[in-house]
């Protein structure tokens, strides 16, 4: 049988099998280890290498035995603890045989069947297990060799909750997180008492022991955790780790995602925090978009203008993504709601100057953004075809003007010629829109403005010598 297989249906298939006892158990020696987990854990590996080997398949002999410790796990459960004198140590045993076990997440559901019901004791051993084995933040980055001057600063960001600045601190600590201990301890107490563990991640306030449990837990334990809790640090990270792992290929979440994106879109702090990260790169989160756009159809005024504001003027990262967001909200707004977003975006867009006021000062090329779907929305749904074509006849003024003008310097008059010409695409292409096409985005072959003739000679002036003519022939 294949590794991967082995925990399917194992409740059922262990239920008549042989209990297997692992043979270290009894040796005294591990009740003084100062880290009785991975002395259990190094001990089982030598006595069943099977279990760490990291073969495909698994053979006849081996399967058995593995049921057998599935079976005697259980037994452990049942009646815990064996040995009264030392429950600690019980649990260790549990824990570290659980961790060997496990895969894909599988386990811990087929115990639950096996084992409906286990004592009190365990129960409260496992919420006082993940307790004491609490991930303090200040430790997390002191071993990470963060010195004091950054541990203050990634600190300080924590406690304003500045997520966008903590982000890559926690994509590149998760394995400092890691605790197999902690984390087998919480997958069973959120088999046997869900309260409990509810209640422990409610009250957490340290940010790494809420991010090493996200981090490690099935992604619906914490999505279900984060929507029947009132922690806004546990809501943000789950949504984020599963939006995050959807991108990867995992099951993506769009009603529990809008459930969770319309509740922080009521409290504008953590709404503008949430953007912050969610919305400066949006092609990170692909799957995210459906249900941002069905939170923002939904949203207060003051919800849309924030949302507008996260939008990154870097170039037309995250266009498509954006237009997806904002497909849905088109198709489920009110006209009100859609011409507040347009507008503001329209006059974000007008202040951006094709990344010329926030980055480089030159434009060399046709520019595409990710405003150009609301921008399109203000075209079609906030103008008439009279005001389009009158805004047209400005643009036609300043390419003359380009013509009329002295320059000193060439770059300039390049880079008016693009933004012309990129203004013109969107003008161009609403007008499409307004004629029908049902697609919001412009994308090539570009629409030519009546000022470029197309000729070698205009290329010669302004395209980039090492590019094609951005008009010829036509």
């Amino acid at each position: 049988m294949k590794q991967r297989d082995v925990l399917t249906r194992i409740a059922d298939r262990a239920a008549g099998a042989q209990l297997h006892e692992p043979t270290f158990l009894n040796l005294s020696h591990l009740e003084q280890e100062a880290d009785a987990f991975n002395a259990v854990s190094h001990s089982l590996c030598k006595e069943f290498p099977f279990l760490c080997s990291g073969r495909e398949n698994m053979e006849d002999f081996e399967l058995e035995q593995f049921d057998g410790l599935f079976a005697w796990l259980a037994e452990q459960l049942r009646t815990f603890p064996k040995d009264a004198t030392n429950p600690e140590q019980c649990l260790t045993n549990i824990l570290a045989l659980a961790a060997l076990l496990e895969c894909d997440a599988q386990l811990w559901d087929e115990m639950a069947k096996a084992v409906p019901n286990v004592p009190e004791l365990l129960a409260v051993s496992l919420a006082k297990s993940i307790k004491e084995n609490k991930a303090y933040s200040h430790s997390i980055l002191a071993g990470a060799h963060y010195s004091s001057s950054q541990i203050q600063v990634l600190l300080a960001d924590i406690a304003s909750k500045d997520w966008k600045s903590v982000e890559w601190v926690v994509a590149h600590l998760w394995m400092e997180l890691w605790s197999p201990a902690k984390q087998h301890a919480s997958a069973a107490l959120y088999r046997f008492d869900r309260r409990s563990l509810e209640s422990i991640l409610e009250e957490e306030n340290d940010f790494f022991e809420i991010a090493a449990y996200v981090l490690h837990a099935p992604v619906a334990q914490s999505i279900q955790f984060a929507i029947a809790g009132t922690n806004w640090t546990f809501k943000f990270w789950a949504l984020h780790h599963s939006a995050s792992q959807a991108a990867r290929g995992s099951e993506s979440y769009p009603m529990e995602w809008k459930i969770l994106l319309s509740e922080a879109a009521k409290v504008p702090d953590e709404w503008t925090r949430w953007l912050a990260v969610l919305n400066e790169y949006p092609g990170r989160y692909p799957q995210l978009q459906e249900a941002l756009g069905n939170t923002l159809a939904s949203a207060s005024g003051e919800a849309l203008d924030a949302y507008v504001s996260s939008i990154s003027g870097v170039s037309d990262f995250g266009r498509a993504e954006i237009a997806t967001a904002l497909t849905v909200f088109r198709e489920k707004a009110t006209v009100r709601d859609r011409q507040r977003l347009w507008t503001a975006a329209f006059e974000r867009w007008e202040k951006w100057d094709f990344g010329c006021t926030e980055h480089s000062r030159s434009l060399f090329r046709v520019a595409k953004s990710s405003f150009d779907f609301p921008v399109i929305g203000y075209l079609t749904e906030c103008l008439d075809s009279q005001a389009r074509t009158e805004w047209i006849a400005k643009l036609q003024e300043r390419a003359v003007a380009i013509e009329r003008n002295w320059h000193s310097d060439v770059t300039p008059a390049m880079s008016e010629r693009f933004k012309l010409i990129s203004t013109y695409q969107l003008i161009a292409h609403s007008e499409a829109v307004a004629a029908g096409e049902p697609k919001w985005l412009w994308e090539p072959p570009l629409y030519k403005p009546m000022w470029e003739d197309g000729t070698l000679y205009c290329s010669l002036k302004y395209d980039d010598t090492f590019g094609s003519p951005t008009f010829s022939g036509n």
